[in-house]
């Protein structure tokens, strides 16, 4: 009995591979078609970028849509095949000869666990360091030159332990230790009271360093009372605003799930951080356990359409992904606007679809 359950979990599950892989080619293609080609085609035409250059560049998006379409394929796949199996009457011979709707189900699961494991790798792995390697090569491709070690149009807003705004840091341009263009403006009686400029300024041991700048007292609401010229200011203090500055060299959606939780880390002890921070976090997880999720949902609505409306599966697929995506894109937005918490937010979809495959599961089991 043991083998033939075995065995009947490799002939299900070997059905999904060419579904999944049609599923993934397809919406790739159309993704690429609509978001990546057209920047490619004006590095190649308009900055004269070589071929090679401009195709090595597409190359490097392919893993972030690759996890994008992921769930898509695995859907598709479930969907196409139970409904196959449906059609030609096997789930009822499989039913008959005494296995539990359930227990076929083991196989989709199964499919879905593995490809949510592959989607994670991936996204952890592979889409941070393609990223970082594509912005060097698009930057070089169009400024004939390396990508700079510094970061332009730093902002940092310090709050105490009352979340009250205290300071706040811009940083026009900053390489290594050198700071250029620095701006503070310094909230600590709970409204505006003195602004600092610079021209440049140093890292220092925890304190920057400021040179040729000015600072303006300011009172009642926006009155300048007292300006004073300095040729160097010390500020002290400085070490979380100068620890963000490091990490924020790497974008927060290229970051992996270690480096964006330092990150947050960072912000929470300095009661700087937002909503969108942490739920960008958190879809870290929930969109790879998607196609957990999707395989969940996609067997039972594949017994929904019979071998006479085969074409319904097509329609169930899209209709599915259009559920997922808007509810990812407005709990997504919920979620950093407030209304949502983050955890609730990036997981609000699979739970949606999620309880939808639970529901139609219960009833097919009948």
């Amino acid at each position: 009995m043991k083998f033939g359950i075995s065995l009947l979990d490799r002939y299900i599950a070997n059905e999904f591979w060419q579904p999944l892989l049609f599923g993934i080619g397809i919406v790739t293609g159309v993704w690429f078609g609509a978001d990546q080609l057209k920047t490619i085609f004006n590095l190649i035409m308009k900055a004269g970028v070589p071929l090679n250059l401009a195709f090595t560049i597409l190359g490097l998006h392919l893993p972030e849509i690759i996890v994008m379409t992921i769930p898509i394929g695995v859907l598709l796949g479930t969907l196409l095949v139970f409904n196959r199996l449906s059609g030609d009457s096997e789930i009822i011979a499989l039913r008959t000869s005494g296995v539990s709707f359930y227990r076929i189900m083991m196989a989709p699961l199964l499919f879905g666990l593995i490809t949510s494991i592959v989607s994670f790798g991936i996204n952890e792995y592979v889409v941070p360091a393609a990223n970082r390697t594509s912005k060097k090569l698009e930057f070089l491709a169009l400024y004939k030159s390396e990508l700079p070690s510094g970061q332009a149009n730093f902002t940092y807003m310090e709050r105490g332990k009352d979340l009250a705004l205290n300071r706040i840091f811009y940083i026009g341009y900053y390489s290594g230790k050198e700071l250029y263009n620095i701006i503070i403006l310094d909230f600590t009686r709970n409204k505006l009271v003195q602004i600092v400029c610079a021209a440049q300024g140093l890292w220092n041991h925890g304190e920057w360093v400021l040179e040729k700048g000015r600072t303006y007292a300011l009172a009642g609401d926006s009155d300048i009372t007292r300006i004073l010229q300095f040729d160097k200011l010390v500020i002290p203090g400085i070490k979380n605003a100068q620890t963000a500055l490091d990490t924020q060299r790497v974008a927060p959606k290229d970051m992996s799930i270690g480096e964006l939780g330092k990150y947050i880390d960072l912000l929470r002890s300095s009661n700087s951080l937002g909503n969108d921070l942490l739920v960008r976090y958190y879809q870290k997880f929930s969109q790879p356990l998607a196609c957990l999720i999707v395989a969940l949902a996609g067997a039972p609505l594949g017994l929904l359409a019979r071998r006479s409306r085969s074409n319904l599966g097509l329609i169930y697929s899209a209709a599915i992904v259009f559920l997922y995506y808007v509810l990812q894109s407005s709990s997504g937005a919920l979620g950093e606007s407030g209304r949502l918490t983050p955890l609730v937010a990036a997981w609000m979809p699979n739970i949606v679809i999620g309880t939808l495959g639970m529901i139609i599961l219960y009833f097919k089991a009948k």
